[in-house]
């Protein structure tokens, strides 16, 4: 397990070298980041609106017509994530084949893959939202080991088809196989890679985790200190820079992951890693996970 947290922490390390000499894959989870907002914004209103008719007709659950809505808008937001990582995935294929990526490489790429890209979404957006209603129907619980343990299902449901999908995207990308069988080797090789994929993915979550306490620390006292000159410009200026920070830091983490899963993708199917991992270090971490 040790040999396997190292290598985890090696691989993932060394997905950094691709972003640093190809940034323009930052853009692919910008333009996530900016969709998701816009589709938030456009289903606000119709939300707000249900929730309003909830709350007049005395319902203590959501109504049909607003779990349609909510259903609706979990399809489109997961469509426009899976499409940009895709995109994302698709680019950095290209940048660990030692070519230059370019934004329309991705996004032709996710183009073509888009008749597979919503299915995925809809499914998807269906675990998430059962995962989320499991959750929610602990929360509305008076028993305190009720709302645990639902909150604990919903959890492990959502955990669980994170792990069957870890590598459905990079499947995407390379194989450009139907959604089921998709996610059937993405199950396949996420075993036969556990310790590596795992670990790795955990340690940029870690890193992310531990960078975004800083800027917290960092961001109060900046905001703090502008609170204290009573001046509205500070004030502002200190709040807009800590959420581009934490905006930056979202960028990097996806971006940097986005490659890992690529490059890992690459070895475990070829057994070539590409420019940006050590293929001896490959070698041993498959080898390890086996």
């Amino acid at each position: 397990m040790n040999r396997k947290i190292a290598n985890g922490a090696q691989l993932s390390a060394q997905s950094w070298r691709a972003l640093r000499e190809n940034p323009q894959l930052l853009l692919f989870p910008l333009i996530s980041l900016i969709a998701s907002i816009l589709v938030t914004i456009v289903f606000f209103i119709p939300l707000a609106g249900t929730n309003l008719i909830d709350i007049a007709q005395g319902r203590e659950n959501p109504s049909i017509l607003t779990i349609i809505v909510l259903f609706i808008y979990y399809v489109v937001n997961y469509t426009v994530v899976i499409f940009s990582n895709t995109a994302l995935i698709g680019a950095a294929a290209v940048a660990i084949r030692g070519e230059k990526p370019t934004l329309q490489d991705g996004l032709n790429l996710a183009m073509s893959r888009l008749g597979k890209i919503i299915p995925y979404a809809i499914v998807s957006a269906t675990v998430g939202m059962l995962a989320r209603s499991i959750s929610q129907s602990g929360r509305r619980s008076e028993n305190v080991l009720v709302a645990i343990l639902a909150s604990i299902i919903g959890g492990l449901l959502q955990g669980a088809w994170n792990i069957v999908v870890f590598f459905a995207i990079p499947v995407l990308v390379y194989e450009n196989i139907g959604f089921m069988d998709s996610l059937k080797r993405s199950l396949q090789l996420f075993r036969q890679t556990w310790g590596e994929s795992f670990v790795g993915s955990t340690v940029i979550g870690g890193v992310s985790c531990l960078i975004t306490l800083a800027v917290l620390v960092i961001g109060g006292l900046i905001i703090a200190a502008a609170v204290a000159t009573e001046s509205i410009a500070l004030i502002i200026g200190a709040i807009a820079l800590v959420v581009l920070a934490f905006v930056a830091l979202g960028l990097l983490s996806g971006a940097v992951n986005g490659v890992f899963q690529a490059s890992l993708y690459q070895f475990a199917t070829t057994g070539d890693a590409g420019k940006y991992i050590d293929s001896d270090l490959a070698r041993a971490a498959f080898t390890s996970g086996q």
